[in-house]
């Protein structure tokens, strides 16, 4: 029995296609291709409430990664920053209280993406530029005092996009790789950082951006050339899962002591592709959502979460034939099958993902 068997906290099996789950909740004709042309409020699926955790924040736009540091909530806001940095790109890190009122703005330069907060460390760590040029911010909550590391020249070509904290060690996701003439990515996909006293980042491959892979479902083995390495998180069962965004697939890196074999793939149906994927912590509590275009975050509530649960921000569906476009919504993400099930729809861009536990 595979240890990250994920729950069905909707009280009913995943469904088996994204185009059928679509069908089925909501009306023929209800989407446009461009949601928030419309002025469509996002909707909740029976048994959760939304509300606004915080609105559009005068002199920065499009909220994206969002950590839990202790009793606050920090989100990135990358400011349409070109995602190199060039350009003269900068970003705001702001801290909110637990009710969403502002505590602390941090401008950083660059393009913000990656932030996490290392519970070890007590430090939170923000990355920018995840197409190139990358540098890192080490923040202290405490005081919002910060540090600047610098890395020196990329094994895969590009950036760096996410973060996860596992076991004394931390873990970048290899963004935007330099594909060889055949398109293939010969560069590393995770790598595993370091700092030094000097202010740099060394780092060093750990999964690289072709390696061979066990279908989840099928155990069918296949060789990945990963060429959208993007989001990443730690899964409750130590993990670390990898979205191959352009790719429409995720990836799991398993722990070193699991039965299963240690690289895995996951396709997600559909030809969907997500952003962040967030992990249900607790029983009560709710999850967070930089809807990114829309200057939005928004909480989603329910009277009680199955812990374990994956919730994925998907961009949604194009439209296929007859069968109408599915617009980006939050969902549950069954990790065997790839559905990822609507829980709020009608967004327009989801992107950072948090879960707060109460």
């Amino acid at each position: 029995m595979r240890a990250s068997n994920p729950a069905h906290f909707l009280g009913q099996p995943l469904a088996t296609a994204i185009f059928a789950l679509g069908l089925a909740l909501f009306p023929q004709g209800s989407f446009g291709a461009d949601v928030a042309a419309t002025g469509t409020a996002p909707v909740p699926t029976t048994g959760f409430t939304l509300s606004t955790f915080a609105g559009p924040l005068t002199g920065s736009s499009q909220p994206d990664s969002v950590a839990v540091a202790g009793a606050t909530i920090w989100v990135g806001y990358g400011n349409t920053g070109a995602p190199d940095g060039s350009g003269g790109a900068m970003s705001q890190i702001v801290e909110y209280s637990a009710n969403g009122a502002v505590m602390h703005v941090l401008t950083v330069a660059g393009h913000n993406d990656g932030l996490r907060y290392d519970p070890v460390g007590k430090k939170l760590w923000a990355l920018q530029n995840e197409d190139a040029n990358t540098n890192l911010v080490l923040i202290d909550p405490a005081s919002a005092a910060t540090e600047i590391f610098t890395f020196g020249k990329p094994p895969h070509g590009g950036g760096y996009d996410d973060i996860v904290f596992k076991d004394g060690y931390t873990y970048f996701s290899a963004s935007n790789p330099k594909l060889d003439k055949s398109g293939n990515n010969t560069g590393p996909a995770i790598v595993r950082a370091v700092l030094r006293q000097n202010h740099t980042v060394d780092v060093y491959p750990v999964m690289s951006g072709n390696p061979e892979a066990a279908n989840f479902t099928f155990g069918t083995v296949t060789r990945l050339n990963l060429t959208d390495p993007d989001s990443m998180v730690l899964t409750p069962w130590g993990d670390i899962l990898l979205d191959d965004q352009g790719d429409g697939q995720l990836v799991l890196l398993r722990a070193s002591g699991s039965k299963e074999p240690p690289i895995q793939v996951i396709p997600l149906q559909g030809g969907m592709q997500i952003d962040d994927t967030a992990f249900v912590t607790a029983n009560r509590g709710f999850l967070l959502i930089a809807d990114r275009n829309s200057n939005t975050i928004y909480k989603l509530s329910s009277n009680v979460w199955q812990v374990g649960t994956a919730l994925s921000a998907s961009t949604g569906v194009a439209a296929a034939g007859t069968t109408p476009a599915v617009p980006a919504y939050v969902g549950q993400l069954d990790l065997h099958s790839g559905v990822v099930l609507p829980v709020l729809t009608n967004l327009t861009s989801p992107h950072g993902l948090a879960f707060v536990g109460e």
